[in-house]
């Protein structure tokens, strides 16, 4: 019994990296190209934070029925995952590295 919660708390750590992976790369995908920005524009008075938000949701739910499944056993490993994933979205969503990697991606 003890086993499936740590499988699960697992899950939820690696998840929650996903999820946040996932946010930071559309953020940046969306102030790149319009066409990904319009994609994530489902409410327009909300603008695409809304979609950002969504997707973000939706790549946790399904990545922790994935893990669930997987049944990993590491927590040292998952709370990695997570701190290692925090932080990256820390600096992905911070202006300084934000818009040098945008400008990139745009040829700016």
């Amino acid at each position: 019994m003890e086993e499936t919660k740590i499988y699960k708390v697992n899950a939820i750590l690696w998840a929650a990296g996903v999820s946040l992976t996932v946010f930071w790369k559309l953020n940046i995908l969306k102030e790149a190209y319009v066409p990904v920005k319009n994609f994530l524009n489902f409410y327009p008075p909300v603008g695409p934070l809304l979609g950002l938000f969504i997707f973000s949701g939706l790549a946790f739910i399904i990545s922790f029925f994935v893990f669930s499944l997987l049944k990993l056993k590491s927590q040292k490993v998952a709370f990695w995952v997570l701190l290692i994933s925090s932080i990256v979205f820390f600096l992905m969503v911070f202006p300084p590295m934000f818009e040098p990697v945008v400008g990139l991606l745009t040829g700016k």
